[in-house]
């Protein structure tokens, strides 16, 4: 069994893996809340992946590090380490100073002077998808961020972006997502919009037979995945997906969602687009056999000090967790 462990509200991005609906076969995998997980007096043999850590409070993130600890001490293979795993900031930087990523990205907070124009602006846990303006010189920056501050809005938690990205074709903008699922990478499909923030479905017309051959080509070959492991070491992640696509000749990637949607495979009648999903999620299906745990008894859970904190804060509320976005 694969156990993943999620925030309570986004349990729904596993749907396919835990209802057969992946369009592969794949192991037997769940979903568990981190609220599950803190109250488990007794835990299932599984493999145990930790996700969705930029939703979570830190003292969260700190209850989660000390679980994953426990549960690979009692022999639990585990991935993604809390304590590890880079957030949206941690890694852009990270990436831009190792020299992987040729943009760099500020605190906003910091009154920040970016070395290169032009930039953007979002918040740092945003996963919704972002429309912001391109700021072509410090000047315009200062008074974006001044606006913000005049309007009420805290520049606490936002990030003043270096923008990198080149179109495909005149008005057509694309980017590849690749996954990493313990030590196997797969790249998965491509999104094709006509504006530079990519995400969503492209509009009618918008893509080509070329593309599309392109893309079927670029999944078979999994042409990606050595360059794309690097990024994922920085980060410390081993099940995620990362977001890329080619910037003056090189994939550069802009982010690695630790709890990527995992969507039902529904046919959408290109027969070259079919054809890389399968291929894509059938490779998945085999590394998620390889990272599989068979079954076994339940293991009773050591309770650490964060978590007997956790609890004790919990019987004075009364049982009731605090709300997170």
């Amino acid at each position: 069994m694969i156990l993943f462990v999620t925030t309570a509200a986004h349990r729904y991005t596993l749907r396919s893996l835990v209802g057969g609906t992946f369009g592969a076969e794949v192991p037997e995998c769940d979903a568990v809340s981190y609220e599950q997980l803190f109250a488990a007096t007794t835990l299932p043999t599984a493999t145990y992946v930790f996700t969705d850590f930029d939703r979570l409070f830190p003292w969260e993130v700190m209850i989660a590090a000390e679980m994953y600890r426990r549960l690979r001490d009692r022999a639990m293979r585990c991935l993604n380490d809390p304590a590890r795993v880079m957030g949206r900031f941690e890694l852009l930087r990270a990436l831009h100073d190792r020299g992987y990523n040729p943009f760099d990205a500020y605190r906003a907070d910091e009154r920040p002077r970016p070395r290169r124009f032009p930039v953007f602006l979002r918040g740092e846990n945003d996963h919704v998808a972002p429309r912001p303006a391109l700021l072509r010189d410090q000047p315009e920056l200062e008074r974006a961020l001044e606006r913000r501050r005049a309007a009420g809005i805290p520049l606490h938690g936002l990030l003043v972006v270096e923008f990198a990205g080149e179109p495909i074709a005149p008005g057509v903008w694309r980017k590849f997502g690749t996954f990493r699922t313990g030590e196997a990478m797969s790249v998965s499909h491509a999104v094709v919009t006509d504006r530079w923030v990519v995400k969503g479905v492209a509009p009618a017309g918008l893509l080509t037979a070329a593309m599309l051959r392109e893309e079927l080509a670029v999944v078979t070959t999994n042409v990606h995945a050595a360059r794309l492991r690097t990024a994922f070491e920085i980060a410390g992640i081993e099940w995620g997906r990362a977001d890329h696509a080619t910037f003056a000749g090189r994939e550069i990637v802009y982010e690695i969602n630790t709890n990527p949607t995992m969507r039902p495979f529904v046919p959408v009648g290109s027969p070259e687009r079919d054809e890389a999903l399968l291929r894509s999620r059938r490779r998945m299906a085999g590394h998620l056999h390889a990272i599989d745990t068979p079954p076994g008894p339940a293991i009773a859970l050591d309770v650490g000090p964060q978590l007997e904190r956790y609890r004790t804060a919990m019987r004075r509320l009364g049982g009731t967790a605090l709300p997170r976005p």
